[in-house]
């Protein structure tokens, strides 16, 4: 299974669909705020508010929409965490880097 995963980064067409499967795509919000969030944080790590108030500026979001966009982002399992820290998963951060 590692290997497959693995694999996700140098196969475009797989990485692109691993990236619509995760749902990061299934709305135009989710998939604005999840942009917003690399674009804000790239690899480093950010917290719930930090997240809201990207998103909210970014995307020209009242905070409520933008809350519920990392709420349903943090479903997606899109980030990594380390305590109160959030990231974007790395390999799911990578496939929608290839995806664009």
């Amino acid at each position: 299974m590692l290997r497959r995963l693995a694999g996700l980064r140098t196969d475009l067409t797989r990485a692109r669909e691993f990236a619509d499967a995760a749902g990061v795509y299934a709305d135009p919000l989710l998939a604005a705020g999840y942009r917003e969030l690399d674009k804000e944080f790239a690899d480093g790590s950010f917290d719930w508010e930090n997240a809201v108030t990207a998103v909210a500026l970014g995307g020209e979001l009242e905070e409520d929409d933008a809350h519920w966009v990392i709420a349903c982002l943090d479903a997606l399992q899109v980030f990594d965490r380390d305590g109160v820290e959030l990231r974007l998963e790395p390999l799911l951060r990578e496939c929608v880097t290839l995806r664009t």
